[in-house]
Parts: structure tokens; C-alpha cells; sequence
């Protein structure tokens, strides 16, 4: 049914709210903090029907298919050929019908709230949500934390469009079903909330939290609800624990340093295997098949290689239980994070050690043999993945890279655990314990969110013990994967559309604003053989404008003199009749054009610390100056429009 339609019908009612709202015969916290609610529940739901979707999609396409490989070639082909037809079906609507529906997630629900007031289309929840559902359930390398987060967040768009709420409530019902989003995916209440604050929403407002948490709660209640019937957290109780040894930190910051560079590396070639693939593959259906091929060929290579983990016949009774898993590299991965986080020294797993242990899973007691045989496992893992989840995200599938950042961090954490107790067993603790480490690292990394990774690992673990290492370690690779792009995962898919997404106090008001608008076109000049005196008494005559061009002969703008330029000379013993303006002018400021947007000029203003910019224009072959932009000005004109918004 068109959503048009839809809109139509609701029209009377949008119209008797608005009216009431209006008149504030109907509150809009009290609605507002209800429609969250309803929206928690929406997200929670969404997240187990897409896992349950997944679920059957691969039963009815991968399974059958390794099945038919056991005994017959035809079987390796099918599993090499499921990404595809998955990869090639969501590209094709995906482009066609709703873009926005196309990669990661969380970019367009920050887009959304950054520029467009939370405002999301309201179909976007159900195609997402089938899109995601087919293309992971084919075996696309992706996970399902991001499409969770932006099927959470239109929802909340919707609910808030429907009931014509303002602006500001739009973006908090949009924040709350992304932090129900993430709720619902990892048990992880108290992480969606400061993940909608930290990341989607960049800052943490009293007025927007209670919404948020609402909705973080009641998705978080309806997971729980369900977890009887197959729906348990991803990654059960891990009893890892650090006793504050002073010989252990140091290999939980080198494993900062090292998940930190694995982010920006993930990071950078996320986005020049999409550019590459563009290049090379202009027709994005056949770029679809491209990729989804590599994903098949490598996948499929890999299972053929590995069927299951070493040692996966001690590793984890769900598993066990289970049907047999799909390929390591198909999918989110889920399995052998989990796989890595119960590796455990056997040299140092005591009876009481195990019995003490309430996880549902047992752990993987590893001999330096069983050691060796993961080492050669996982490294293959820590460097193919990246590249397969660049490949499924350039082909134009929906998912999100939340779940591969995880992957790629317990895979990382987990071989450094094992070199580390290969080599220097004194020195470290058990390798699961740098598998859950690095998950958190390398998020952080990735996404920049530091406070949301280490929530999210701590939710996970549900034990406190753990939480130093994880601090540590998300903390320096953070701050490394900031200093060397100080863009996130995220943020960098926006900016490489040329896509601003300054949030903090609402900046993208003035981003719609060009600088002729509030330029002044009536300014004094000096020319460069101006004496101080002379300049101080055009100052004077003038004093609404806080710098004074200097002109050359030619007509040319040689520089601007700034107040404590003057004040320099007058506090020396200098004659100021014996210093010119070319003597004490900032030669060469920065010079914005009239068509740049306010938003752009405020970052110029930063830059050299000054309080006038000029602007110029470009006439036969030279600069000509027509106006200048005052900071004043442009905070004024920034007032006004929060005022009016």
C-alpha cells in the first residue's frame, strides 16, 4: 500500500493533534516520552523478527547448499553463488527505490538528524529490515547492529512525523529507537542510550535522555521476554576478570595501539575498496556480482578449509546443539567471536576455576599445540574479513560494520592472546580475555564512541572485572585512530558526499546561509602607505568594524589590520607616524567567497583566530574584495535562527 495513501488517511488526525498541541490542550513531553515506549517495543520486535528472518533465509538458501557439498561439487558452487544472488536482489531495489536503505545504517540516521531534523521516510524501516534480513541471511560478511539501529530510528522519525511533534522531539524519538536498536541486539540498555547520545545524537541533553531510555528499556524487556524461545544474548556470561597486576597492562595497551591501527586500516579500506570497485565496475549490477563472487570464492575456499574451529568439539555447548554453523566468514560472525572469547590457557585453568564458571558455555582449554592450530585460524581471519565486508558494503548490500568491528577486534585480541601466552605466559592473561579486550578497542576505533565500546563489551559480559583492560585499551585506540583520521567510520561516509554533519547546538541552521547574506558592503579601506595615526583615526570613525582592509595600489587586498596589531605599536616607543599599515598588517588572511554558507566561514574564523574575514571575488584574472564578514555578525544571525527554529 503507498505510503501516500497511508499519509492521507492519518491526515484528519495530524490535523486534530496538531491543533491540540498547538493549544496545549495535549502536552508534548507526556506524548513524546509514550511514543517512545511504543517505539521500544517496535525496535525490539524488529530486532527478533530480523534475526528470526535471518534464521530462516539461511535454512532455506546456506545449509541446504553445504549439505549438497558434503557429498557432491554442485553443493560448493551453490554456497559460492548465495551471496550473490542476495548481494544482486538488494542492490537492485535498494538503488532504485530507497537509497538511504543502501550500507552501513547509523551515516543516514545521523544525516537525518544532522540535516534534515530526524526527519526519516517512513518506509524505510520495512525495507531495511528485509533487505538486511536477505542479505545477511545469504551470507553477506555484514552485520545487523546497524540496519537495527536505523530500523529503530524510523520508526521513531514516523511516530514523531505522524503526531506533527517539533522538530527537537522528531530527533529525540529518532535517537530513541536507535538506542532501542541497540538495546535490543546486544541486552545492552545502558550502552544504546549513551550510543544514541554519544554517536547519533553527539551530546547528552537532560531533556532528550528520558525518551531514550524509555525506549532503550522496553526494546531491551521484549528481548528478554523472548530469549526462552531462541533469542538468547549473542554472547552468553564470559567470566574473565583482571586483578589490577601491573605486569598485565602493558599487553592490554599494546593491544590498544594495535586494535587501533586495525580500525583506521578497516576504516580506509572500507572506503577505497568502494571507490576502487566504482572505478573499475561502473555498472553497479555487475559490481553486485563482482563482489558477491569474491565473498562466495573466499567464504566457501575458507569453509572447505575449516569447516568448524579447532578444538569446536570442547568449545560451546549451544553450539553443539546447533545444526552444523555456517561458513566462519559468512554472515555477522557472531559464532566465532564467540569461539575466540572462551579460549583459555589449560596451563592456567584450575577445577575450581571451571566449576566457579556459571557460563553457558564451556571453555576452550587450549595446549600450546591447540594454541598453534588457532594461531594459523585466526590469522587468515584478521585480514580476509575486512576486505570481505568492504566487498559486501561496495556491492551494494545493507548491513551494518558494527558486527564485523566486533569480529575483527576478538580476532585481533584473541592472536595476540596466544602469541603472548606462546611466548611470555607469565606476563598475560588468558587469550579470550584479549578477544573481549579487542572488541572493544577496535569499536572504539572504528566509531570514535569510546563510552558506547566500553559499555557495549561490559553489557556483554555482565562482570565488572574486566572493565580496566577494556577501558585502557578503547581509550588509546580511540586516541590513535583520532589523531591519525580524525573522522569516524560513520562521519567519513558523509563528508566524502560532501555532507556536513555539525550537530553540536544545532549549527546546521546556518548552514543554509550564504555569506553575501550577511557580509557588510560598506567598509573603510587604508592603502599600505598609511601611517598608524592615519589608520587609528579611520578606526575611530568606523567603530563597527572590528579590522581594516589594506589595499594596494593596484586595488589589490594586501592584508587586514587587527585592534591588537595597533595596540602593539602604541605600547612600544615607536613613532606611530613613522609606521605604515604594510609594516603591521596580517598579510594574506584567509578569504571566504560570497556563495560559501556561514557553517564553512565559521571554521575560517577558527583557523587564524580572527574576528573579520574578507570576502572576495574573482574578476579578470585578479581578487577583488567586496565585503567583509564579521564574527559578531554571524553569531547574531546564528541566535536569530535558533530563536526562529
Amino acid at each position: 500500500m503507498p505510503w501516500s495513501r497511508v499519509r492521507g488517511w492519518l491526515q484528519p488526525v495530524q490535523d486534530w493533534l496538531a491543533l491540540h498541541l498547538k493549544r496545549g490542550t495535549i502536552p508534548a513531553q507526556p506524548l513524546t516520552i509514550t511514543l517512545a515506549g511504543i517505539v521500544g517495543i517496535l525496535a525490539g520486535y524488529s530486532s527478533i523478527f530480523l534475526s528470526m528472518m535471518i534464521h530462516w533465509i539461511e535454512d532455506w538458501t546456506l545449509r541446504p547448499a553445504m549439505q549438497l557439498a558434503h557429498y557432491h561439487w554442485v553443493g560448493l558452487i551453490a554456497l559460492v553463488l548465495c551471496p550473490v544472488v542476495g548481494l544482486v536482489i538488494v542492490s537492485w531495489y535498494t538503488r532504485k527505490y530507497y537509497p538511504e536503505a543502501v550500507g552501513h545504517g547509523v551515516p543516514e540516521v545521523v544525516k537525518a538528524i544532522a540535516r534534515k531534523d530526524g526527519v526519516i521516510r517512513p518506509p524505510v524501516a520495512i525495507v531495511k529490515l528485509l533487505a538486511s534480513g536477505l542479505c545477511i541471511g545469504t551470507g553477506s560478511s555484514i552485520g545487523r547492529e546497524g540496519p537495527v539501529v536505523q530500523i529503530g530510528a524510523a520508526f521513531g522519525s514516523t511516530a514523531a512525523q505522524i503526531f506533527q511533534l517539533s522538530a527537537r522531539n522528531i530527533k529525540v524519538l529518532a535517537a530513541a529507537g536507535a538506542a532501542a536498536g541497540i538495546s535490543a541486539t546486544f541486552h545492552a540498555p545502558i550502552a544504546g542510550v549513551i550510543f544514541a547520545s554519544e554517536i547519533i545524537l553527539a551530546n547528552f541533553a537532560v531533556e532528550s535522555l528520558s525518551a531514550i531510555v524509555i525506549a532503550s528499556v522496553l526494546a531491551n524487556v521484549v528481548q528478554q521476554n523472548q530469549g526462552a524461545h531462541g533469542f538468547a544474548p549473542e554472547f552468553p556470561h564470559i567470566a574473565h576478570k583482571f586483578d589490577g597486576a601491573y605486569h598485565e597492562l602493558p599487553s592490554y595497551i599494546f593491544l590498544g595501539i594495535v586494535c587501533g591501527l586495525m580500525a583506521v586500516g578497516f576504516t580506509k579500506l572500507l572506503y577505497w575498496f568502494e571507490d576502487e570497485s566504482e572505478y573499475w565496475i561502473p555498472k553497479h549490477w555487475v559490481r553486485s556480482i563482482a563482489c558477491g563472487l569474491l565473498l562466495g570464492v573466499v567464504g566457501t575456499t575458507y569453509y572447505v578449509l575449516y569447516p568448524v574451529a579447532p578444538e569446536q568439539s570442547v568449545a560451546a555447548r549451544q553450539d553443539i546443539e546447533r545444526s552444523e554453523p555456517i561458513p566462519v566468514l559468512y554472515g555477522t560472525g557472531y559464532a566465532a567471536i564467540s569461539h575466540t572469547l572462551h579460549l583459555e590457557n589449560a596451563q592456567k585453568l584450575t577445577d575450581a576455576d571451571i566449576n566457579e564458571s556459571d557460563s553457558h558455555y564451556e571453555n576452550v582449554r587450549l595446549s600450546r599445540a591447540a594454541m598453534w592450530k588457532h594461531l594459523i585460524w585466526l590469522l587468515p581471519l584478521v585480514l580476509v574479513k575486512p576486505f570481505l565486508t568492504s566487498a559486501c558494503l561496495a556491492g551494494g548490500g545493507s548491513g551494518g560494520i558494527f558486527a564485523p568491528s566486533l569480529f575483527i577486534g576478538s580476532t585481533t585480541g584473541a592472536v595476540i592472546g596466544l602469541l603472548l601466552n606462546l611466548f611470555a605466559p607469565e606476563w598475560c592473561d588468558h587469550p579470550g580475555a584479549y578477544a573481549l579486550v579487542g572488541m572493544g578497542a577496535v569499536v572504539a576505533g572504528t566509531t570514535h564512541g569510546t563510552l558506547s565500546a566500553i559499555v557495549v563489551v561490559y553489557e556483554l559480559t555482565d562482570d565488572y572485572r574486566i572493565i580496566l583492560p577494556i577501558m585502557a585499551a578503547a581509550g588509546i585506540s580511540s586516541l590513535i585512530a583520532r589523531w591519525v583520521d580524525p573522522e569516524s567510520i560513520y562521519e567519513k561516509k558523509l563528508s566524502r558526499r560532501g555532507e556536513s554533519i555539525a550537530r553540536s547546538h544545532d549549527l546546521h541552521h546556518i548552514e543554509n546561509i550564504a555569506v553575501r547574506d550577511v557580509m557588510v558592503r560598506k567598509f573603510p579601506t587604508v592603502k599600505h602607505t598609511d601611517n598608524v595615526m592615519q589608520i587609528i583615526k579611520i578606526a575611530r570613525e568606523n567603530p563597527h568594524i572590528e579590522s581594516i582592509p589594506v589595499m594596494n595600489e593596484d586595488g589589490t587586498l594586501h592584508g587586514i589590520i587587527r585592534p591588537e596589531d595597533l595596540h602593539r605599536v602604541l605600547d612600544t616607543d615607536v613613532s606611530p607616524y613613522l609606521v605604515n599599515a604594510h609594516d603591521i598588517a596580517m598579510v594574506s588572511p584567509i578569504a571566504v567567497s560570497p556563495d560559501e554558507n556561514l557553517l564553512e566561514a565559521l571554521r575560517d574564523f577558527g583557523t587564524r583566530d580572527v574576528g573579520t574575514l574578507p570576502v572576495e571575488i574573482q574578476t579578470a584574472g585578479k581578487r577583488v574584495l567586496i565585503g567583509l564578514l564579521i564574527r559578531a555578525d554571524v553569531m547574531a544571525r546564528y541566535r536569530e535562527e535558533l530563536l526562529k527554529n
